[in-house]
């Protein structure tokens, strides 16, 4: 028995969006002091000021790294009104399952770094 869900394996293996981008409107950096996950989140914005485009990267756990994938993956479009929106409850969720009380800082780090940034772009 595996102790991830296939959400997070399939997007620990396979990550969407991961990697830099060339000149971001905004990025930012978090880090979990207890393991050591690092994450960058970027960003840039159309016209509209909506998501144009997310990137993020970083060495992380799997836990982290798929949770980001599905997070940064859910972004284009979104306004940074719809993204201070998203709720750590609903990230715990679309990882399609339950996650330790240990992991939870993991699972969390990219929304944190998210919001960050989104307080920057303001």
């Amino acid at each position: 028995m595996s102790l991830y869900t296939a959400t997070i394996l399939e997007h620990a293996r396979h990550p969407r969006n991961f990697g830099r981008m060339i000149l971001p409107d905004i990025a930012l950096e978090e880090v979990n002091p207890l393991c050591g996950d690092r994450i960058r989140i970027e960003l840039r914005f159309g016209s509209d000021h909506a998501v144009k485009e997310a990137r993020f990267s970083g060495e992380m756990c799997a836990v982290a790294k798929a949770s980001a994938s599905i997070l940064v993956a859910s972004l284009e479009g979104m306004t940074l009104a719809g993204v201070a929106e998203i709720s750590d409850s609903q990230i715990l969720r679309n990882l399609g399952g339950p996650i330790r009380n240990d992991r939870s800082k993991c699972a969390l780090l990219a929304i944190m770094a998210l919001r960050g940034a989104t307080r920057s772009a303001k």
